[in-house]
């Protein structure tokens, strides 16, 4: 018996024969990126009409409605064994507690899977189905166990002696999957892919942020935005009508804003009126012009790349409690 070779027989190849394994392996070329080099991340392809949704069904019951949806399945149960492309194309109901009744002593959880059965590898049937898998009942209640390959879509958690499923005790569990090189869609941090590869990007759910992996800097927000943070007053300088100084970076750009006041005449160039904290500062010198309140007259200013800005009187000193704007911005590294 001949030691088979590493290389997999090509798909929609004229005069070759492949087999299940190498079809899905084909096919998965086109998902995006699993654990491995030839595996895809399991999930559900993106589409109108909220695919895959788990949902209380329109009528007060026990069952609820699984929404159609496509998606990857990667295979589990050999090194090699490629990724399912599955379907369920209308909704399908599924009586949870018609099925199995709530107990009157304690709650449990179930869950909705998707589950590819294979006969190639052991199973008593092929083909993908959409089912329950029942919880144990208990006073705290866990998610069972679901063996083989499978896509979860939600948690049900059934409350003791329930005669109904409402919206509120549906977890959606839905993991997402798209195209190779596509944008990802994730539900938050915990969601994101555990094998990613440099320059892949998600789409976090929570807080609408585009993110791109970089081996090594990690996860980066592009366009990353921090909000305002307060600048730290110097000595003998104050806030001017609740403007207090602070900076924002939104992606490369940091801004500047904030009104100050000064106990003492300010006679001598250069003097230090705030300090730009590590991260918000520009690589040369920035150099700006503002106004000062209450005149016509203008004011420079010039912020260092130590963070430090320092403001520079044109042509007499500025009297105390001279009001002096802050707005501008710049460019980060």
């Amino acid at each position: 018996m001949s030691t088979p070779t590493p290389e997999r027989d090509s798909a929609w190849i004229s005069g070759g024969v492949i087999d299940a394994e190498d079809a899905r392996l084909a096919t998965g070329v086109f998902a995006a990126p699993g654990a491995g080099p030839v595996q895809a991340r399991s999930g559900i392809k993106p589409a109108t009409g909220d695919p895959g949704r788990v949902q209380a069904t329109a009528t007060v019951s026990g069952k609820v409605t699984v929404a159609p949806f496509q998606g990857v399945i990667q295979g589990t149960r050999s090194t090699a064994t490629g990724a399912y492309l599955v379907t369920l194309d209308q909704s399908k109901t599924i009586d949870v507690l018609g099925t199995y009744p709530a107990s009157t002593l304690n709650p449990r959880q179930d869950l909705i899977v998707a589950r590819q059965r294979d006969t190639q590898y052991g199973d008593a049937t092929a083909g993908m189905t959409v089912e329950l898998v029942k919880g144990t009942e208990a006073a705290t209640p866990v998610d069972p166990t679901v063996t083989g390959d499978h896509l979860l879509l939600a948690r049900i958690k059934v409350p003791k002696s329930a005669t109904t499923i409402a919206n509120a005790n549906i977890d959606d569990l839905r993991p997402w999957t798209t195209a190779a090189g596509g944008i990802l869609r994730v539900w938050g941090e915990g969601g994101r892919p555990t094998y990613p590869y440099t320059g892949m990007y998600i789409h976090r759910w929570d807080t609408n942020h585009l993110e791109r992996y970089d081996s090594t800097a990690g996860w980066r927000a592009v366009n990353e935005d921090t909000g305002w943070i307060n600048l730290a007053l110097l000595a003998n300088w104050s806030v001017y009508n609740g403007e207090t100084p602070a900076i924002r970076r939104v992606g490369a750009t940091v801004h500047l804003r904030g009104a100050l006041t000064s106990a003492l005449a300010l006679t001598a160039q250069g003097t230090p009126l705030i300090t730009v904290p590590a991260g918000f500062r520009p690589a040369m010198r920035h150099h700006w012009y503002t106004v000062i309140g209450g005149t016509t007259r203008g004011l420079e200013l010039l912020l260092d790349p130590d963070g430090g800005v320092a403001l520079y009187p044109q042509d007499s000193p500025l009297p105390a409690k001279q009001l002096i704007y802050l707005s501008t911005s710049w460019l980060v590294g």
